[in-house]
């Protein structure tokens, strides 16, 4: 999805998440980073969510 798409629809999210991110201590945030696998079994999806 292009970013001119992206920003309309996920813009508020993205900035948030961002919001959010901030108040948390930037070491733990690297732990818990380093423990996601990046895969789609680590959450509940549904079958159009899947990148698989």
């Amino acid at each position: 999805m292009p970013a001119a798409q992206f920003m309309p629809v996920f813009g508020h999210y993205a900035q948030r998440i961002e919001e959010v991110l901030t108040k948390y201590d930037p070491t733990q945030l690297a732990a818990a980073a380093a423990q996601v696998t990046d895969t789609d079994a680590e959450i509940l999806l549904l079958p159009e969510e899947s990148t698989l």
